[in-house]
Order: structure tokens, then C-alpha cells, then sequence
């Protein structure tokens, strides 16, 4: 139906009254927004003040009962207001059918929709509607909803849409569990060690499920999907799709956080009622939805609330005694910034004297140096990151099911990027290693000298900074030290004490979690077996990186790393929780955020396997920014053919005809290509093409 014709309807009628939704007037072809939905444009997302960089906390449940699992959710609770739950025992059965059964019911013709509006509906615990209060906005939302209150199961199976009611009714009892489980977390640290029947019903007694459609939109920044709001809840619990939209503010600021969509997640998020039951230690924070031009989405959340009669001020007395004793609101004192001598040879201090970048930010810099102000071209431009999406995350606890194989090559094809979880590593190696990293850059300048190219005592173990600073146009924002892995007794003489153990740790824990990836990448290539030869092949040398970026003083002008893919068959990264890592979207000039998540590995197809799979694989453009308010560490392992094999298209790849994209290449020279020059995107690769 031509946009034209709504100019002669009564919008609102249309759209509230008559049951047809936001839905019903998106599907008419609309080529502008009607004036009903503009926003104030306070009201609209500011897209300058989104921090693409930073994510909130995402916690495997997978062993609540840990302390410091407890801790997570807790500090989550406190500081963000938010966090996502991975491995949280809610069937992944259970919410792909509550995300069908929500596109079924909005699919339903507006008839049908029409009998459960708040006119029409048999019970005020069934109702339809649109927007939020039509009838009390300024503008409407972009967005349709059904809302179930949760009596009890007879009153659902007598009264709810029979094309939902199963699914939303199972999606609320599988979360029973684990709703149970983070409150029980959260008032521990309330001092309340025993949830009484009374405190249960005050905390949980009463639930309402929502079923939310956000259409296409065709002014997208105009409008908004939900307006600035905390929810009223005690815990809600969020299910969303891919699609993503859902930012946070960011706590005590005016800025906001996009809540990345992880595959099979919840989110949850602080209400108003823990809120002030916590006397405001834990914290209901500030969301909203953004409108989006480009696809349909849907989202269900459970709102976990008191019952409507109960009384929630000083409902928790235990937590107003503790509060007295605490001082939540101390001030950080910072040392004062000096101002760096105009004749300092920063080039010396920092590459040569061994101070690295790190002893150039601990001068207390208030500008950039010019060596570090990179060409316009090679920062990172905002306005190209699209927040809404994220690489996948693959649970890797059931690897030898075909559909997790099928996600590791669909993500190494589709996305060259993906985080798995449930790898296997122990969370005390990946620990140990990111505390042994910090340790090594808290050394003496001196110390660290020992390490650099002129006086390390071996090829094998190298600190630098930057990548080629002496083929750089400008410098990179970082430190490293990379290790290349020889043999035990090699890395025990000659790796730096402080971090040689636990780097160790990282790369032998890390080995099965490798051979598994491999074993499922190789088995779509046609190759069934990895005997010697290709094992050496795929994965003949390691070389571990410690990896630190400090704290920047004009972060937008520089880059922690430049633009490149990695020459690696796989890279497995470890990242801290600072973030800052961006992948380009495949084919795009897009990029996308790659969120850190607690005890995940983010592992990447590197140039090798690309070329191995004759280009199946895809080894993806990747950066990292440089960050103005916190220093990040990161640790990959990159694993790699042997220096002397050659590489090209594997033989069982091109049996069937395929024609190959790449020649034989030594793979040393490969590598002494990659390193002869500075970072240059993907133009390594074209070295080996035909």
C-alpha cells in the first residue's frame, strides 16, 4: 500500500485504536516518518555520546555457587546496573520457540490482535497496545507489545493467545531457576542470608512477560523504539534477538552503551523496587531502545517484581545497617600531569631506552606527540562502527555436535571472527597470564631493556613497541613482547621470569581447544584426518604475544593497533575487560565491536588459512583503538605454520575442480613480507595471490 494513503487516515486510529500497531503502518510502505512519531530531539540517541569501546559484564552462571561468580554479578549490580548471563540453564529450545511464538502472534491480522486491546480484552491481565501511554505522550514509540501478567497457569491457558501461550508460559518457568539463583547472589551481599517465604513473595512475587516488535522504520533517527526508562521491577530479565538496538547509560554520565546480542544470553538489569530495597546499592539504570531502518526486531522481556500490595521502602533493614558503615563515594586522587621538556626525544625515550609507550603515559602526558598522530584515513571513524551487531559466540562444551562444527565454519566463512566460550582453558590460567602480563610492563625500564631487539639474548623473545617503528608513517599506541615457542627448556632459559610460567600455562592449556577448531575447520575442507604433516603444517610454530596499551591523552588522533589481518593459521586471543579490539565487517567499510566477555577467547582465521582453504576462510581486517581512560592488556597465541613449509591451497580443497586463488609461497618469506612494512589492511595476502 503507497505511504500516500496514510496522509488521509487518522493515524492514531489506525494504529491504536483499530489494532493494526506501529506493524500494521510500516507494512503500508512508508518512505517518511509521520509527524506522530518525531521526537523531541532530546529525546532521539545522540549517536556522539554511544562509547563503542565498552560493554557491560557478561557472566557464565555455569558455577554460580563460586564466590567469585557471586562477586560479578554483585559488582555488576552495583556499577552497571546491568550485565548478560551466559550458561544460565535456560534451554536453548525454550527461547527460540518464545522468539517464534512472538512472530507469530504480531503476524496475526489485526482482528485477532484487536480482541486482547485494553477495550476488547477478556482480562486486564491480556493486553495489546502500542507505544507506551499513547494518550500521555508527546510522541509515540516506535514499538508493539503484548503484555501477559502472570496469575497463575489455569488463568494463561484459559486467556492467553493460544499462538504463544505455551511458549511464553515455559520461557517463564525455565527461568524460575535462575531468577532464584542471582537473587539469592545479590542479598548475600545484603546480608540477608536465608529467602524466606516472605521475602521471596516481596522480591519475586508477582511476573509479567512481554512480547515487543520493533518494525522497520523509515527515519530511524527521529524516532525511538522505548524512551529513556528504568523498569519498575525488582530483576528483568531480557531475551533478545540478533538484531540488536538496547543501549545502557552509562552510570553517573551522559553517556550510553550498546548491550551487544550474544547468542542464547539473558539480560538482566536492576529495577526500581532492588533498588531501594538495596537503600541504592544496587542501581536501576537508564535504557532505551533505538528505531532501526534496516530490519524487524523483537525482544521479550520478564518483569520480576514485589506483588502489587506489598510495601518496598526499608523492606530490607539488614541492608540500611551495613550501608552505615560504608563510604561508597570516595574521590580517586590522580598524580598532576607534566609538561614534557620541548627537546625530548621521544623516538629515544620510548623505543630505544626501553621505556616503551607506557613510560611516555606515565609522564603524565596531556597531549599527544606528534610520531603518534596518525593520518586521518587511519582512525577509526565512529560514525562506520555499527553498534548493533557483534561476532558470534559459540559454546564450545558440546563441540562434537554437528551444529556447534556448523557455527565454527559458518562464523570462519561469514565473519573470519568469533568468541567461544566453555573452551576448556581454566579461568586461573587466563588469570595468571593477564596478571603476569602486568607484571612485565610494571618492570624497571631497565629490566625490560634486556629484551629488546639489540640485547635480547635470543631471536626467540622480543620487546618493542609500536610494530616497524622504523617503517611506520606514525607510531601505534602499544607495547608488546612476543614470545616464539621453541621448547620448554628454551622458554625456562630465556623467557622473563616474571610472566614465563604462565605464558607457558597458556599456550600448552590452549593446545586441545586448538586441535578441536581445527579438527572441525578442516573436516568441511574434505580433509578427514590431520595426520603429521598437516598437523606441523596447521600448526607447526607458536608465538604468544603480551600485548599493553596505557592510557591515551588524545586517543581519537592515534591507533593501539593499525588496520591488518594476522598471518596466523588461528589466533587465539585472550582480551581483559576494557575492549577496544574492532573486526571490519566482511565486504563493508563497516566495523564492529568485538565486547569482551568474561572467560571467553575470541579466535580469528589468519592469512595461512585463508590461503589454505583457497579463500573459504576468511582472514578479516582488524584494529584496535587506543583508549583515554584505561590501560588494556591482551594475549594472543598466534599459531602458525612451520618457517620452512610452503603454503597454498590444500590439495584436497581443489580435487574437485575448484580453481586455486593462491600460489605456493614459503611461508617465511609470507611472514618477512608482513613484517618488512607497517600495517596496511589486507595487502599482505595479495603477496600470495595468482
Amino acid at each position: 500500500m503507497p505511504s500516500i494513503l496514510v496522509k488521509s487516515r487518522d493515524i492514531t486510529t489506525f494504529v491504536v485504536k483499530e489494532g493494526h500497531g506501529v506493524k500494521g503502518l510500516a507494512e503500508m510502505g512508508l518512505e517518511s516518518l509521520p509527524e506522530q512519531y518525531i521526537q523531541p530531539p532530546e529525546e532521539r540517541m545522540d549517536t556522539s555520546i554511544i562509547v563503542p569501546e565498552e560493554s557491560i559484564p557478561v557472566i557464565d552462571m555455569s558455577h554460580w555457587h563460586d564466590p567469585k561468580v557471586a562477586d560479578l554479578i554483585c559488582d555488576a549490580a552495583e556499577k552497571w546496573g546491568f550485565f548478560q548471563i551466559v550458561n544460565h540453564g535456560v534451554p536453548t529450545e525454550v527461547l527460540k520457540d518464545v522468539k517464534d511464538a512472538s512472530h507469530r502472534f504480531f503476524n496475526l491480522p489485526a482482528e485477532e490482535k484487536r480482541k486482547l486491546l485494553k477495550e476488547n480484552s477478556p482480562t486486564n491481565n491480556v493486553r495489546f497496545g502500542t507505544s507506551f501511554t499513547p494518550e500521555a505522550e508527546k510522541a509515540l514509540e516506535w514499538k508493539d507489545y503484548l503484555s501477559l501478567f502472570y496469575v497463575t497457569d489455569d488463568e494463561a491457558a484459559a486467556f492467553w493467545p493460544p499462538v504463544c501461550k505455551n511458549q511464553t508460559l515455559e520461557f517463564i518457568q525455565s527461568s524460575d531457576l535462575v531468577v532464584k539463583k542471582l537473587l539469592q547472589v545479590l542479598v548475600r551481599r545484603l546480608n540477608v542470608t536465608e529467602i524466606n517465604e516472605t521475602k521471596e513473595s516481596l522480591l519475586m512475587g508477582s511476573k509479567r512477560i512481554n512480547l515487543n516488535y520493533y518494525p522497520i522504520c523509515p527515519n530511524p533517527e527521529l524516532t525511538v523504539g522505548v524512551g529513556r526508562h528504568s523498569d519498575v521491577s525488582s530483576l528483568t530479565i531480557l531475551l533478545q534477538d540478533d538484531i540488536g538496538g538496547l543501549y545502557v547509560r552509562k552510570m553517573v554520565s551522559d553517556s550510553w552503551i550498546h548491550v551487544s546480542p550474544i547468542s542464547e544470553s539473558l539480560v538482566i538489569n536492576i529495577g526500581d523496587a532492588l533498588q531501594i530495597m538495596s537503600n541504592g546499592r544496587y542501581k536501576s539504570v537508564e535504557h532505551r531502545v533505538v528505531a532501526n531502518g534496516r530490519k524487524n526486531r523483537i525482544s521479550v522481556p520478564i518483569f520480576v517484581s514485589p506483588k502489587p500490595t506489598d510495601v518496598i521502602v526499608k523492606s530490607l533493614p539488614s541492608t540500611l545497617i551495613f550501608l552505615k558503615s560504608s563510604n561508597y563515594l570516595q574521590t580517586p586522587t590522580m598524580a598532576p600531569a607534566l609538561d614534557l621538556p620541548n627537546s625530548l626525544d621521544v623516538t629515544k625515550l620510548v623505543v630505544y631506552e626501553g621505556h616503551g609507550v607506557k613510560g611516555l603515559a606515565d609522564i603524565g602526558l596531556q597531549c599527544l606527540p606528534e610520531q603518534y598522530i596518525q593520518p586521518p584515513e587511519e582512525r577509526i571513524d565512529m560514525s562506520k562502527v555499527v553498534s548493533e551487531e557483534s561476532v558470534p559466540v559459540i559454546d564450545m562444551s558440546q563441540w562434537h555436535d554437528q551444529k556447534v562444527a556448523d557455527s565454527v565454519c559458518d562464523a570462519a566463512e561469514k565473519w573470519g571472527f568469533f568468541q567461544i566460550v566453555n573452551h576448556g582453558v581454566p579461568i586461573e590460567v587466563l588469570e595468571d597470564v593477564k596478571e603476569a602480563t602486568h607484571r612485565f610492563f610494571e618492570l624497571p625500564a631497565v629490566e625490560k631493556r634486556k629484551y629488546s631487539k639489540e640485547n635480547s639474548p635470543t631471536k626467540s623473545v622480543r620487546f618493542g613497541t609500536s610494530f616497524t617503528p622504523e617503517a611506520e608513517k606514525a607510531l601505534e599506541w602499544k607495547d608488546y613482547l612476543s614470545l616464539f615457542y621453541v621448547t620448554d627448556d628454551e622458554a625456562s632459559t630465556f623467557w622473563p621470569p616474571v610472566c614465563k610460567n604462565q605464558a607457558q600455562e597458556f599456550i600448552r592449556s590452549s593446545e586441545l581447544v586448538i586441535k578441536k577448531l581445527l579438527q572441525v575447520l578442516m573436516r568441511r575442507l574434505n580433509v578427514n584426518e590431520i595426520d603429521e604433516q598437516k598437523e606441523s603444517m596447521l600448526m607447526g610454530s607458536k608465538r604468544i604475544n603480551l600485548n599493553y596499551y596505557p592510557i591515551c591523552p588524545n586517543p581519537e588522533l592515534t591507533i593501539g593497533v593499525g588496520r591488518h589481518s594476522d598471518v596466523s593459521t588461528l589466533t587465539v586471543l585472550l582480551q581483559d575487560d576494557i575492549g577496544g579490539l574492532y573486526v571490519r565487517k566482511m565486504d563493508t567499510d563497516s566495523w564492529v565491536h568485538v565486547p569482551p566477555i568474561s572467560g571467553s577467547l575470541v579466535i580469528n582465521v589468519g592469512d595461512a588459512l585463508q590461503i589454505m582453504s583457497n579463500g573459504r576462510y576468511k582472514s578479516i581486517e582488524h584494529r584496535v583503538v587506543a583508549n583515554g581512560s584505561n590501560g588494556r592488556i591482551s594475549v594472543p597465541i598466534f599459531v602458525n605454520p612451520r618457517p620452512a613449509d610452503v603454503i597454498g591451497p590444500l590439495a584436497e580443497v581443489l580435487e574437485s575442480g575448484e580453481e586455486p586463488m593462491y600460489k605456493q609461497v614459503l611461508y617465511s618469506d609470507y611472514v618477512r613480507h608482513f613484517f618488512s612494512k607497517g600495517h596496511d589492511g589486507k595487502d599482505t595476502v595479495e603477496f600470495a595471490k595468482i
